[in-house]
């Protein structure tokens, strides 16, 4: 992951646990969904950095580093084509466990986090 792309998966992740902290209503969006309409409230707000960057690599990259906390046996990178797939598995999970997920997610995408 590059540095600035890592700043903005770190920002998307934030927002997202942000969301589901709080949600508006009993109705919880899907992972993937909830990931893609933030990013694009980010970026419409400019709170992504300095550095432009694919709003769908952020939304995938993102995605995989959310999968590879779920599931660490098994590497997942952004491009795999079943990441929307396994994402619908993760929405199966309890909020709480969710929210779990996100938050070491979160804090790995830290752009400080060692590795």
């Amino acid at each position: 992951m590059k540095p600035h792309g890592n700043y903005a998966v770190h920002r998307l992740l934030t927002e997202a646990l942000t969301y589901l902290a709080d949600p508006d209503d009993a109705a919880v969006p899907h992972l993937h969904d909830l990931l893609a309409t933030l990013i694009v409230q980010l970026s419409d707000r400019d709170l992504l950095g300095s550095r432009p960057c694919s709003l769908g690599l952020v939304v995938d990259e993102a995605a995989a580093c959310l999968l590879n906390v779920a599931n660490p046996q098994r590497t997942t990178l952004p491009f795999d084509q079943d990441v929307l797939a396994r994402l619908g598995e993760v929405d199966r999970l309890p909020l709480a466990e969710r929210r779990r997920l996100l938050e070491t997610a979160t804090r790995l995408a830290a752009p400080t986090a060692q590795r």
